[in-house]
């Protein structure tokens, strides 16, 4: 509640100023981009301020159990990023075999990249654009994602269900976040399922934060290669 709360007040205020000091900007990609981060940021702080909320003995407590914030060993990042490698593996697997009805491989794998990274914005981006999006897939977008579902939402929930249940539904839901880009689903459910196992493997989101931002940056990197 308190996250959704301060989303709505800087995407609100945001757009108002842009609007009044810079109505050109104001109706670039740059505001989109610059509101998305700031949803992010909004998820993160809240997510710290509702646990800071405890106590300093209890919110370090909570630090731990409930958003899994534990500092992982080299060889559980290690074996975050094997799960990664076959989550994306089988995700990008299951697109492809779907591709007759998508235009065929090479189109499908460009509409992955498209509709997974910020592509169609790229051509026109102003110098600040590329920061914004750069910053906010390197400390923004992944941080928050994991926070909110392995982090928060699999802590409430593991109190309550069994592993598999919780990985499933917490995959679940953030495949459901992402639905508005079909092509992504199957790649984004493999990544909720490999992340979760990660999150209750390791006990810490820190290795899946690497795991996403991972994602994230190769969809850049990739969608540079394609627009240039």
């Amino acid at each position: 509640m308190l996250s959704a709360l301060l989303a709505i007040v800087l995407a609100g205020a945001t757009a108002l100023a842009a609007r009044s000091a810079a109505p050109h900007w104001a109706h670039t990609a740059g505001l989109t981009v610059l509101i998305v981060a700031e949803v992010y940021l909004a998820i993160i702080v809240g997510l710290f301020l509702g646990v800071r909320g405890l106590g300093r003995r209890a919110a370090t407590r909570a630090s731990a159990r409930l958003l899994a914030l534990r500092r992982p060993a080299g060889r559980q990042l290690g074996f975050a990023f094997l799960v990664l490698a076959l989550a994306v593996a089988a995700g990008i697997a299951v697109s492809l075999a779907f591709s007759p009805l998508t235009g065929g491989v090479t189109a499908t794998l460009k509409e992955i990249v498209r509709d997974g990274s910020d592509e169609s914005r790229l051509p026109t981006a102003t110098m600040l654009t590329w920061a914004l999006i750069v910053v906010r897939l390197v400390a923004l977008t992944g941080t928050a994602e994991e926070l909110l579902f392995r982090g928060a939402l699999y802590g409430w929930l593991r109190r309550r269900c069994s592993v598999p249940a919780t990985i499933a539904v917490t995959a679940a839901l953030f495949a459901l976040e992402h639905a508005y880009y079909p092509i992504l689903v199957p790649l984004v459910l493999s990544f909720g399922v490999g992340a979760g196992w990660v999150r209750h493997r390791t006990h810490s989101i820190l290795p899946t934060i690497a795991m996403h931002v991972s994602v994230d940056l190769s969809l850049f990197i990739a969608a540079i290669a394609l627009s240039s």
